[in-house]
């Protein structure tokens, strides 16, 4: 009988750590689909000009930063804001596009990579494309991913010390 309920006892320690193993890497599958949504729902809201929808994707910690590809390169989320407002009012036919996407997620914080690509029109109607190196810190704050820290640069030629905007990846 002892014989029996240790190995009873083993099977359920045995279920138990199969069943959190597995509620583990299904809680890592998620959250890879949240990161990857969230990703993807920034891109579709630049493309469309929402700044609501695209701050919503944005932490609200006062910690938080995001280098942009502007001057001031170093923003907070109110001035992020400001920026987006002001591009959106300056310039037309605006749309933006991910490239393929590397992502790492570990615990409550994920690494996601791409190149962007954006076209535009400015005022005069004159066409605009610029590719850039993108990476993104998300955050799960209260059960939600959300970008945290953010990195836009173009890369440049040494020769000219110019930014090169269509740059191919």
């Amino acid at each position: 009988m002892k014989a029996q309920l240790r190995l009873l006892v083993a099977l359920v320690v045995v279920a138990v750590g199969v069943s959190l193993l597995s509620y583990t890497a299904t809680s890592s599958d998620n959250d890879k689909a949240q990161v990857m949504a969230l990703y993807h729902r920034q891109i579709a809201a630049y493309d469309k000009g929402d700044v609501d929808a695209v701050m919503a994707c944005y932490s609200d910690d006062s910690d938080a930063i995001f280098f942009e590809d502007t001057i001031p390169f170093q923003l907070n989320k109110a001035s992020l804001r400001k920026l987006n407002e002001m591009a959106y009012q300056s310039l037309s036919d605006f749309h933006a596009h991910g490239e393929p996407v590397d992502m790492l997620v570990s615990g409550n914080l994920a690494v996601v990579r791409s190149s962007i690509v954006n076209t535009w029109k400015d005022k005069s109607g004159r066409p605009h494309s610029q590719t850039s190196r993108y990476t993104q810190v998300d955050r799960k704050e209260h059960g939600k991913w959300l970008v945290w820290h953010e990195h836009f640069s173009v890369p440049y030629d040494p020769a000219t010390g110019k930014a090169v905007l269509d740059v191919k990846s």
